[in-house]
């Protein structure tokens, strides 16, 4: 409401300057009329005022966001998280992600053709259930199979972030895991691994800090992409953004 007054009476001092100083004195409910038929008449700069808010604090959001990144780094980047990509990549992006998460699913298939393209990229896989328990025991199972399967993660986890519909028991990730050549007997006996349960706990409380608080998010160099990318094209223009040091 302090932003609705203050530009009020920005426009209505802007009007009162080409009046005689006789004719300034005027009540508030005056001022807030001529304020009222001006806009009336003029709703596009109600559009730009809120565009620019908007902008506003999308560049303060993206400001606080690098600080926090460079800040959690450690956490980010060397918590012994699946990867892929190229180890060296000049950019690294991580994923948040939980495996009943529909957006997530809409996501996979354009970051796995991002990959595709540009190999220039270091993709960082976190674990992030926080929709059911399902979404648990997928994500255990899949540090599991990090652990004792690493060459195999990335098949089972396109089985999993593939999977039509959310995952509605046990049953159905063992059978995933089964379709995509793992041995479930080692699977089994490795998720007693207390660093599977560290590594969901320590991405929660991750997440928290970076304000991420839904699925998918990505940190894409020093910046956060919160939610799906509508496409390809908008994905990729996000990363040349950060790239060229546009920010968001």
């Amino acid at each position: 409401m302090r932003i609705k007054s203050a530009l009020m009476g920005a426009v209505a001092a802007a009007l009162m300057l080409g009046q005689p100083l006789q004719a300034v004195e005027m009540t508030q409910s005056d001022v807030e009329q001529i304020v009222r038929d001006y806009l009336l008449k003029n709703p596009e700069i109600l559009v730009e005022m809120s565009n620019n808010l908007r902008a506003k604090q999308e560049n303060m959001q993206a400001e606080n966001d690098k600080g926090l990144i460079k800040s959690h780094a450690k956490q980010l980047y060397n918590n012994q998280d699946p990867e892929i990509g190229n180890p060296k990549g000049s950019l690294t992006i991580v994923e948040f992600f939980d495996y009943n998460c529909g957006y997530c699913k809409q996501a996979h298939p354009l970051v796995a053709e991002l990959l595709k393209e540009d190999k220039d990229i270091r993709y960082i896989y976190k674990q992030f259930p926080i929709l059911s328990e399902t979404s648990y025991q997928a994500a255990r199972v899949a540090l599991a199979v990090q652990l004792t399967q690493p060459a195999k993660y990335q098949a089972f986890h396109d089985k999993l972030a593939g999977h039509r519909g959310a995952l509605s028991e046990q049953s159905q990730i063992e059978a995933l895991a089964k379709e995509a050549g793992i041995d479930w007997a080692q699977v089994t006996k490795s998720l007693k691994d207390p660093r599977i349960d560290q590594n969901i706990s320590t991405n929660r409380a991750l997440a928290e800090a970076l304000n991420i608080s839904g699925t998918p998010a990505f940190i894409v160099g020093d910046q956060v992409l919160r939610g799906a990318p509508r496409d390809l094209a908008s994905l990729k223009t996000f990363i040349q953004d950060v790239r060229d040091g546009k920010g968001s």
